[in-house]
């Protein structure tokens, strides 16, 4: 026969006992038309040296460049788990570099060319996003930023099509990464480890943390001259367990960029850039 002391220490280490690791669907659920999702960021290349090579003469800069974005996007009709139709409001667009040459020190700001602008976005059944704007009849520089501009994918190809547990970790091809580097960059190579660090809260909402590294490489569009970029990536997304959105999100890495443009004058030039960038961003239902 047991005693009362025996049966209460049972108990206690019934209690005390750690409970099997809970497994979570990374994935989430599928989005919902009419969810309006508010996104804003900031990136962040610091003491970047430019490296411009002009008929042989070659110029360096120290560059510093902000980019801060702000967004509003409404899902306007869903296919299954893949968003088809969105409305975007670009709130905020703005750019801000500090150039020093030669000791001297120059600041521009600009906002982007579709800032202030209501945008539709179309996926189309070969899977490109067809974008327009709302009030206004695009300009030429406008073109060129819409067709930059990617919808919001699916990004069901990025987690395991199972549920897992804290520690898991898997692998992931740089072509899916497309939400961390949007329309500007193209043709990405690699392999990045991801894996799945903890669970953590971030304004009331349980949330998966999970982290991204690895070497990647590809094209980065730009009006003067495209240019091969390669980045020693390192990420981490605060993904919402309810909603699937990645509610906080950090970016960094060493960075180089090299390739040839065309200057204002209309001279070639050969340009190499090599910096560390940072960012983070936050997204939110509405």
């Amino acid at each position: 026969m047991r005693t009362i002391p025996s049966l209460f220490l049972l108990s206690f280490l019934a209690l005390a006992a750690p409970a099997a690791d809970e497994a979570y669907d990374l994935r989430g659920p599928a989005p919902i038309k009419g969810q309006t999702i508010d996104t804003r960021s900031t990136l962040l290349l610091k003491d970047s040296t430019v490296r411009l090579t002009i008929a042989g003469q070659t110029l360096k800069i120290k560059q510093t460049m902000t980019i801060t974005s702000h967004e509003e996007e409404k899902f306007l009709a869903i296919d299954g788990r893949q968003v088809t139709k969105t409305q975007a409001k670009i709130l905020k667009d703005h750019t801000k570099t500090i150039a020093n040459f030669m000791g001297e020190d120059t600041t521009e700001e600009q906002d982007g060319d579709l800032a202030g602008e209501v945008i539709v976005s179309e996926r189309l059944a070969d899977g490109k996003w067809k974008h327009t704007l709302v009030d206004n009849s695009p300009s030429d520089k406008q073109k060129k930023e819409l067709d930059k501009r990617v919808g919001p994918e699916c990004d069901d190809d990025l987690f395991p099509a199972r549920t897992v547990t804290v520690g898991h970790a898997w692998n992931v091809d740089a072509s899916k990464l497309k939400k961390f580097f949007g329309g500007s960059f193209s043709d990405l190579t690699g392999t990045v480890k991801q894996k799945f660090l903890r669970i953590e809260e971030v304004k009331g909402e349980k949330c998966a943390v999970i982290e991204v590294t690895g070497p990647i490489k590809g094209r980065m569009k730009d009006d003067d001259g495209d240019l091969d970029f390669e980045m020693d990536l390192k990420a981490t997304s605060w993904r919402s367990l309810k909603t699937g959105i990645d509610v906080k999100d950090e970016i960094g890495g060493k960075m180089k960029m090299s390739g040839k443009q065309t200057t204002e004058d209309g001279a070639k030039a050969d340009i190499v850039l090599d910096g560390t960038l940072s960012g983070k961003g936050t997204s939110a239902l509405k």
